[in-house]
């Protein structure tokens, strides 16, 4: 597919909704159509929950609506502190299937709408999109997607973050949060009410930063700055919603550490926050290792109902990414061309060197001199001042990686139902041109501070990708009475292309389309209380243009990622109890890795730049259970629970583990019991997660606790004030958190974090 063909596509599209007819309804003052709406669970042939209420108040409104979900079934997210405040330690694994720096293989949608990918380099998860108080509900697909979702990537489920709808009389929102690690944030929330009498809207705008909760005074921290806009406009048979959310990120990042340092010091992620002026030892400091992102994405929804059976829905839309990634290697290199001599873009690396003269000669270390840091790795004796005449100046680099990303596309679905026949159909295009170029830029004094000279003494690399995708779906459910039967299909469509940001030439060219991928289910309603399902599906993941970034992959050769999943289940329904039960089985073929070249690099290998490949290498076969059920004891308690079993082994031999070896950072079982108690205006509510062992890393239990009071004041200028409070981790148990895919090195879990919220309506 052409860039052109997929332009046109979405062009004919966006052409095609707004030349529907309609005209503004009348409309009773205490009439709408955007009713309130109650989330349940669908009535869906595999496994899938919702986000309980009581799930959303047992975080804060400071921290990352990724954390709300934790206490599902299958899932678990780990982050590097209480707020969610860094990508680089973030991570959500779910059926063995994980979203992390290098993996995404869970879907990723705002309101439907993809998010761009969930990966680290230039992608973005739904806490960029998306404020808390502005989140209507999050849907989780466990193993199978919903066939109309758009992600190149739900090879183990999808997650669908839904935004809240403006509320129908005008108000004011202001809160504000104060919590431990210096976190504060300031949040407010402007709704019209009722405008041009068929249109609601609401605007916000949140500030928050908060420091690392390892170390103090140059620990790092996080600024974000976030806001969202969002209509809903109601015609005679069309109804148009429009959203745009944009978000400004700065992250200082955690650091992982092996099983002895976490076991040496519990409470240090091996980063520093004093300048020494060494840089071998400063490499480690902890405000030069950043993630900076920025996004803006936009949608405008026509939603039409053609008749009381038959209704569409167009939404075209657009995504624009930019950040970077910092590092301070302890060196500065020289880069030469393919005929060995100096250049400053592209080429490769002639030589590192840590120390000059006082005229920026490089200079080599003492001849006989051994001597050598051996933390935070071996530094020999190139890096250690020891080696070097009082007289030498230490250097070293900054270095950034850029990441631009901008998409346009669009989703389109129809729904008709005729005889016994819900039939679903629909397409997801998409143009995404994705931009990454690494420099290095020279720390002005490395004695005194990381200030780096604006202008790259060296450009590494820069690539451009360009990938086009085109989805068709088609899906029957029959229903039987108290059997419906669905049957679907799916096929995707997808080209990558590279383009050399230095010569402007292809460099390399992939297609990514998937075979026919096929889904079927049942569900059986026993009685009004409860239901059994089945269901199969072949899940699909692209590969990523990620592969044609390294030069050594054999593009010919590498097949997309696959997976088949099987759910057989039951739930069960009262006024006061409901109950799901899922066994699984997965299987999941062609998993795409990374082999790292070799490196005589001791720690961070700065200088990888596109060396290494993908391949494919084998899959991994899981199978296990969920169990959740939500009881209300009576009108002031209710209980909640979720037990997860889950076992993931690798198929076949590969760099890191061998056949049946159990999956790197997969969690065998889990458990959550958790209670929410309201009288009146008052509210309390805990809640206790077991996480099993991951590989090297022991279990652990942690402890929530929130309480919260609501006072209304009826006539007066101030409508409600809430005060909530928050305490995670109340027990402050030292833990690793996640993994980073090699086995060796975690995240450790964030300390026991308070925080307080105070919110008043206007």
């Amino acid at each position: 597919m052409t860039i052109q063909c997929s332009k046109k596509l979405i062009a004919i599209a966006i052409a095609s909704a707004l030349s529907l007819p309609a005209t503004a309804a009348d409309k009773q003052e205490n009439e709408s159509a955007m009713e309130e709406v109650t989330v349940v669970a669908k009535k869906l042939s595999h496994a899938n929950h919702v986000i309980e209420s009581s799930m959303i108040k047992q975080q804060s409104p400071a921290s990352s609506i990724l954390a709300i979900m934790d206490n599902l079934p299958g899932i678990s997210i780990n982050e590097g502190d209480a707020f969610g405040g860094d990508d680089w330690s973030t991570s959500i694994t779910m059926r063995g299937f994980t979203i992390d720096g290098n993996q995404q293989q869970l879907g990723m949608t705002i309101d439907g709408i993809p998010n761009g990918g969930s990966n680290y380099g230039g992608g973005a998860k739904a806490n960029r999109y998306l404020d808390s108080e502005n989140m209507r509900t999050i849907e989780v697909s466990q193993g199978t997607s919903d066939i109309s979702s758009a992600s190149l990537e739900a090879l183990g489920g999808t997650f669908n973050f839904v935004s809240a709808d403006p509320a129908f009389e005008e108000t004011t929102t202001l809160a504000y949060t104060d919590g431990d690690h210096d976190a504060s944030r300031y949040f407010i929330r402007h709704d019209t009410g009722r405008i041009f009498d068929n249109t609601y809207a609401y605007a916000s705008y949140s500030s928050t930063s908060t420091s690392r909760w390892v170390g103090e005074g140059s620990n790092g921290g996080m600024q974000r700055e976030h806001a969202e806009v969002k209509f809903i406009t109601e015609l005679d048979n069309l109804s148009i919603t429009g959203r745009l959310s944009y978000d400004d990120a700065d992250e200082d990042n955690y650091n992982s550490v092996s099983l002895d340092q976490f076991n040496q010091t519990p409470d240090w992620d091996q980063l520093t926050w004093n300048w020494t002026g060494t840089p071998h030892l400063d490499q480690m400091f902890a405000e030069g290792w950043s993630t900076l992102r920025e996004n803006t994405l936009g949608y405008v929804k026509f939603d039409y109902q053609l008749s009381d059976n038959a209704s569409f829905q167009i939404t075209p839309y657009f995504h624009k990414n930019k950040g970077r990634g910092d590092w301070i290697p302890p060196y500065l290199v020289s880069a030469v061309d393919s005929n060995g001599n100096p250049t400053n873009q592209g080429g490769s690396i002639g030589a590192t060197y840590g120390f000059t003269d006082q005229n920026g000669t490089p200079l080599a270390p003492a001849t006989g001199c051994e001597q050598s840091f051996t933390w935070p790795w071996d530094s020999g004796p190139g890096l250690h001042p020891a080696c070097y005449s009082d007289s030498a100046v230490p250097v070293m680099s900054y270095r950034h990686t850029h990441y631009e990303k901008d998409r346009i596309g669009l989703t389109a679905n129809a729904q008709w139902t005729i005889a016994m026949n819900d039939i679903q159909f629909g397409l997801w295009a998409e143009s995404n041109e994705r931009n990454e170029s690494r420099d290095w830029h020279k720390v002005i004094d490395a004695r005194v501070y990381h200030h780096f000279d604006s202008t790259p003494y060296w450009t590494q690399y820069s690539n451009e990708f360009q990938t086009d995708t085109l989805k068709f779906y088609l899906q029957d459910t029959l229903d039987f009475g108290d059997l419906s039967l669905n049957i679907g299909a799916q096929k995707y469509l997808v080209d990558i292309e590279k383009t050399d940001g230095f010569t402007n030439q292809q460099t390399g060219k992939v297609n990514s389309d998937s075979d026919v991928l096929f889904s079927t289910g049942a569900i059986y309603q026993v009685n009004n209380n409860i239901e059994i399902f089945a269901g199969y599906s072949e899940n699909f993941s692209a590969i990523k243009d990620g592969v044609l970034e390294r030069d050594a992959s054999t593009l010919e050769n590498i097949e997309p990622e696959t997976a088949e999943n099987i759910d057989l289940g039951l739930r069960y329904n009262t006024e006061d109890i409901s109950f799901s039960a899922t066994y699984y089985t997965i299987d999941f073929e062609n998993r795409i890795t990374f082999i790292a070249p070799g490196s005589d690099t001791d720690g961070i290998d700065y200088t990888i730049g596109t060396n290494g490949s993908y391949v494919n290498v084998g899959g991994i076969e899981s199978d296990g259970f969920e169990l959740s059920v939500n009881y209300r004891l009576n009108d002031q308690w209710s209980l909640y629970s979720s037990y997860t079993n889950n076992d993931s082994r690798y198929v076949g031999d590969a760099p890191g583990f061998s056949e049946g070896d159990k999956v790197i950072d997969s969690v065998d079982d889990m458990f959550v019991l958790s209670t929410d108690y309201t009288k009146g205006d008052f509210r309390l509510g805990a809640s206790g997660k077991y996480t099993g062992e991951r590989g090297d890393a022991p279990s652990y239990t942690t402890f929530d606790f929130n309480a919260g009071y609501f006072v209304p004041f009826d006539g007066q200028a101030i409508s409600s004030i809430d005060i909530a409070f928050v305490v995670t981790n109340i027990t402050d148990e030292s833990y690793l958190s996640t993994g980073t895919g090699n086995g060796t090195t975690f995240f450790i879990g964030a300390p026991r974090t308070a925080s307080m919220t105070f919110t008043a309506n206007f």
